[in-house]
């Protein structure tokens, strides 16, 4: 998963690789509790956790280029902070929601990185750009190449219409 990691944020970029692997561990534990067969069951926890382990692996390199230079060790060191609490909840959802009902444990952990699939899609590319050094750097940065990946419009549409929209109002 590790390797696959360098592979897809070379060729990928940082937030579809992100989105892809949460997405397909994601969609790998909703489904567990519809399959039947046991060895079914097992190849897909295992495709899971594959992807998992992958989006881990990402999601401490992206989190450092998000951040600015000047916050960059409290971003990181915040976002680890936060994982460790997700690490110590994690083991009484699996135990305890486990005894109430064996599916409810996978479906908590699939929809959590569905949810998270969805929102990296918010977050700036950082793949072969400048990194900010500075708040208002960061701030600008964010405005240029963050929002919703899919409803973004690109930078060369919007400077058409305003050159458009320009030449209209004359």
């Amino acid at each position: 998963a590790n390797v696959l990691t360098i592979f897809s944020f070379i060729y990928a970029g940082r937030r579809l690789s992100v989105c892809i692997s949460m997405f397909l561990g994601g969609f790998c534990l909703i489904i567990i509790p519809a399959v039947s067969a046991t060895i079914g069951k097992t190849i897909l926890a295992q495709i899971g956790r594959f992807a998992i382990t992958g989006s881990f692996s990402m999601v401490f390199v992206y989190a450092v280029e998000i951040f600015p230079t000047v916050v960059r060790n409290v971003g990181l060191g915040s976002s680890s902070t936060f994982a460790r609490i997700g690490s110590i909840i994690a083991p009484y959802i699996g135990r305890e929601l486990g005894k109430q009902s064996t599916a409810a444990p996978v479906l908590i952990f699939g929809a959590s990185s569905l949810l998270a699939s969805l929102l990296v899609l918010f977050l700036p590319e950082t793949r072969n750009i400048a990194l900010p050094d500075t708040i208002e750097e960061g701030e600008l940065f964010n405005a240029e190449n963050g929002g919703f990946m899919l409803c973004k419009k690109k930078k060369a549409d919007v400077d058409a219409s305003a050159n458009f929209n320009l030449k209209n109002t004359e």
